[in-house]
């Protein structure tokens, strides 16, 4: 598998709580980041000849603001840099409700663009307010519904949960009114506070306090049940989906594939014919990757730390790592290779050995940090 990830930094503000490289600027650059970014994948395409192209993904910051026609450039050229694996070829956008008109939605969908990404987060004005973002439910709502008639039919919504004072009560209004707009797909994520963000800050001076580790546990577990119950089933630790809606470039991540990243801070990873693996990365800074986007950081990964990367990622998914697959693509199987620690997970109830697969125990899903941890 073989994706291109595209990031654009460029953003209205920045939340308290990210810790991304987004640059929240008044006027953007639409024009002079689309060159830039042409002009770098023209540079880096050299090194993925021969790969058959899944998907493409623009992340950030907010790259529902770029102008859809340079976009839409971008878009093109990727395409025509790699031939694609099939004509389902999945192009996600993330955005935020409140930047998209329906002319922006229609750009978008007529450049190709097929997924949308929507980061909700939470559809409660307190927790909006709390978490700096600047939409209300009912815009949250309206982009749905613009989306869907701008010809869109695959949304994928953004929920966070451990939000500060959030109530399982209001966790479940979030989920109730998320599973009202029938999202294809919905991500979940933990709010996590980050050293250098502005909540970072709060929590050191003694003024944020989120819930417990108890409290999110019970919440995850809330989302899971009512997700599941509505037909968007857990197919990842974050991530659940109607069936045949999986994120595909997401699980390109999750199942060892290589990806091209264009853009300031976008990492990249290919496999060598050696059977090791090299992971390169640019400037963080726009500014800095505008004037010279060249490579600032390189690590390669020898076949060990490969296949111990790919049991660790593998866990994530809630199908688990297929071992006969795994034993093709490493020449191990995982089990066999690891033996002793996975004795020891088996033992704490935190993952179950199958004769096709390994994969996490239901206990072993609240505590998927730590176990992967035990493979890094």
């Amino acid at each position: 598998m073989f994706g291109v990830y595209i990031h654009f930094p460029y953003c209205r503000k920045r939340c308290p709580y990210c810790d991304f490289a987004v640059h929240a600027r008044a006027r953007i650059p639409h024009e002079q980041y689309a060159a830039a970014v042409r002009r770098e994948l023209a540079e880096r395409a050299p090194l993925y000849t021969g790969r058959r192209l899944r998907s493409i993904y623009f992340g950030g910051g907010t790259p529902g603001l770029w102008r859809a026609d340079c976009l839409g450039e971008v878009l093109a050229a990727v395409r025509a840099g790699f031939a694609p694996e099939s004509d389902a070829l999945e192009v996600t956008v993330e955005a935020n409700p409140d930047d998209l008109p329906r002319e922006q939605l229609e750009g978008l969908r007529a450049a190709g663009v097929n997924r949308l990404s929507l980061g909700v987060q939470s559809l409660d004005p307190k927790h909006l307010a709390t978490l700096g973002r600047t939409h209300a439910r009912g815009e949250a709502e309206r982009a749905v519904s613009e989306a869907r008639a701008a010809g869109f039919d695959n949304i994928s919504v953004d929920l966070m949960f451990g939000i500060p004072s959030q109530t399982l009560t209001e966790l479940e209004a979030d989920l109730a009114g998320v599973l009202a707009m029938e999202p294809e797909h919905v991500s979940v994520y933990n709010l996590t506070v980050e050293d250098r963000t502005a909540f970072g800050g709060l929590q050191r001076a003694g003024m944020l306090s989120v819930p417990d580790s108890g409290v999110c546990a019970e919440m995850y577990e809330r989302i899971d049940a009512r997700l599941t119950a509505a037909g968007v089933l857990h197919y990842e630790i974050s991530s659940w989906a109607r069936p045949g809606r999986r994120a595909v470039h997401n699980t390109l991540y999750w199942t060892g594939g290589e990806y091209l990243g264009l853009g300031c801070s976008a990492h990249s990873f290919r496999r060598l014919p050696d059977g090791s693996g090299e992971r390169f990365s640019v400037a963080r800074s726009v500014d800095e990757w505008l004037r010279a986007p060249s490579v600032a950081t390189r690590e390669t990964l020898d076949p060990a730390a490969l296949e111990r990367e790919a049991v660790w990622l593998g866990l994530r998914l809630l199908d688990g790592i297929d071992r006969a697959a795994h034993t093709r693509l490493y020449g191990a199987d995982p089990v066999l290779t690891h033996g002793e620690e996975i004795d020891r997970l088996v033992r704490e109830g935190l993952v179950t050995v199958e004769p096709e697969r390994l994969r996490l125990t239901p206990r072993g899903v609240l505590f998927a940090d730590e176990v992967g941890a035990r493979f890094v």
